[in-house]
């Protein structure tokens, strides 16, 4: 088939054409999704070989399942894929979730009424509560109060390797307790679309 402007096949026509099998229409599909999925992929993994797998994944199945695959709206199919795959990857325990990151996309999408802002807050909160003493003084003092580890040291009269362990052990825990519900709420934010 003679490809005129790429941009004005019709989806029906790559869905068609992808079950057919025809590699000229996987290729568009690929050239047409690829990087927006990837994009979608890195804002919540932050992981470039993670997520360059994950799209060449979804595309291997894409391809090897053509034939069975019953799609109505191929964006919607794809970004539901690589979502599916995401929380799949975070599940799997491959890659260690960002809080902050999590915490930066929740804000920009629930700018409007704060329901999630307010309930990842909450979360923290309690995951924070619920660290040992000496752990849960060091993590304020740093992601709260901004201080160095140098400076949480002389306060507490503690060495810097100290507060660093410290926060390890508290970023460790709280991933742990938050981690159902940052899947959660990773899988109702509209990035994928």
């Amino acid at each position: 088939m003679q490809w005129g402007n790429l941009s004005e096949v019709a989806e029906g026509d790559l869905i068609k054409g992808l079950q057919n099998g025809e590699v000229l229409y996987f290729e568009k599909i690929y050239a047409k999704y690829s990087s927006r999925l990837y994009t979608s992929a890195y804002n919540i993994l932050r992981n470039k070989q993670v997520c360059e797998d994950i799209v060449q994944e979804l595309f291997i199945e894409l391809w090897v399942k053509r034939e069975k695959l019953q799609i109505q709206n191929l964006k919607s199919y794809l970004y539901t894929a690589v979502r599916n795959k995401v929380l799949m990857t975070i599940r799997s325990g491959k890659v260690v979730l960002d809080l902050e990151v999590v915490e930066m996309l929740v804000s920009e999408y629930d700018a409007d009424n704060g329901v999630l802002q307010k309930e990842l807050q909450e979360n923290l909160e309690k995951g924070i509560s619920e660290l040992p003493e000496k752990c849960r003084e060091v993590f304020v003092l740093s992601r709260k109060q901004q201080l160095s580890h140098k400076e949480i040291a002389n306060l507490l009269n503690i060495s810097v390797k100290t507060v660093e362990n410290h926060l390890t052990i508290a970023l460790r825990r709280l991933r742990a307790s938050m981690a159902d519900f940052l899947l959660l709420v990773i899988s109702m934010l509209p990035l994928f679309l």
